[in-house]
């Protein structure tokens, strides 16, 4: 996290040195600040320069003790503590910097991009509560500027993400939804977009929704059809839009309605062999393609299936009924097989 920060800290005390000078509340006039504390200040100008940052966090705080209302020491103290990795006290110099004076743009802008990075690094570290109380907050500040907006559509979907690991779903629902309705998501950040709706359908799918799972993940893949390299989940999203299918499939046939049954097997095979061609991890898309080509009585393309889930996970206790079954299937294969 130290590295990440130490390069938004530079960018953001670029800004706040820039304004060192300027009115404390624009329109009002130059903030008076003692002889004193201005040579403070120009001593911790030079320490910041050295990249002596004790010396310039000490030097900036002997200025707010002179000078406990000048909100752009407050900022330049945060700035330094994200800097230094201290990131719960950069936002609250930050926060007192706004509070001071709130139309400070660069303190705004300097506590968004705190509380972004900081929920980002926890996240990233698996700790899921703690990155909400940095991303939630972050939330919860007066809306952006225009150019803010991205960094607020990662935060509903980094959110969203804490909230489905804590196994919180509703909340889960709730951030990946309103990331996904972000004006501008889908044109300008389709891989976040199509994450959301990824997500979206894992939701439905522990709630057992399979069909809404299917209708989310179905959306992904055509979001993703088009790249030229797919992302590992392309394969986990096909397989979940066969087997949501092959569910309902399953469920008419326990009603006795096998009206349609074939092109409903048509319109699963598609996903299960594009899940096993990039890659799925797992048996369970060998079995239901083989399934769903028994059911159409494709008998050469179950037996081709069942063999090669048999050659990728020769060691799967699942696989041993299928040996068996694949046995039967070659013995007693009618001699009408489809090609």
């Amino acid at each position: 996290m130290k590295r990440q920060l130490a390069v938004v800290a530079f960018l953001l005390l670029a800004l706040a040195l820039a304004v060192c000078a300027a009115p404390a509340d624009p329109g009002t006039g130059e903030t008076k600040i003692s002889k004193k504390a201005a040579k403070l200040m120009a001593r911790f100008h030079k320490a910041v320069q050295e990249k002596k940052a004790d010396e310039a966090i000490d030097l900036i705080r002997q200025v707010i003790v002179m000078e406990p209302a000048y909100a752009i020491a407050h900022h330049n103290l945060g700035v330094m503590l994200l800097q230094s990795d201290r990131v719960d006290e950069a936002v609250a110099s930050f926060e007192k910097a706004l509070q001071l004076q709130p139309g400070y743009a660069h303190a705004r802008n300097a506590l968004r991009q705190a509380l972004f990075e900081a929920g980002k690094a926890a996240l990233d570290e698996k700790k899921f509560g703690l990155s909400n109380e940095y991303l939630l907050k972050l939330l919860a500040m007066p809306s952006a500027e225009k150019e803010s907006e991205g960094m607020l559509a990662y935060a509903r979907f980094y959110a969203g993400n804490n909230f489905f690991n804590l196994k919180q779903f509703p909340q889960a629902r709730e951030y990946f939804a309103s990331c996904r309705s972000m004006t501008g998501t889908e044109a300008g950040q389709a891989e976040l977009f199509a994450n959301s709706l990824y997500f979206l359908g894992l939701i439905d799918y522990e709630n057992k929704d399979y069909l809404g799972a299917s209708s989310n993940f179905k959306e992904y893949v055509r979001l993703v059809d088009a790249a030229e390299k797919k992302p590992q989940l392309y394969a986990i999203a096909n397989y979940f839009v066969g087997d949501g299918l092959f569910r309902r499939l399953e469920a008419d046939m326990k009603q006795g309605r096998t009206q349609g049954m074939d092109a409903a097997v048509a319109e699963i095979i598609p996903y299960l062999e594009r899940a096993i061609a990039h890659g799925f991890p797992g048996e369970d898309a060998h079995v239901l393609l083989g399934n769903s080509y028994v059911y159409t009585k494709n008998y050469d393309k179950a037996i081709e299936t069942y063999e090669a889930l048999i050659a990728a996970f020769p060691q799967s206790p699942q696989v041993e009924n299928y040996r068996m079954f694949l046995t039967e299937l070659r013995k007693n294969r009618p001699l009408g097989k489809k090609k």
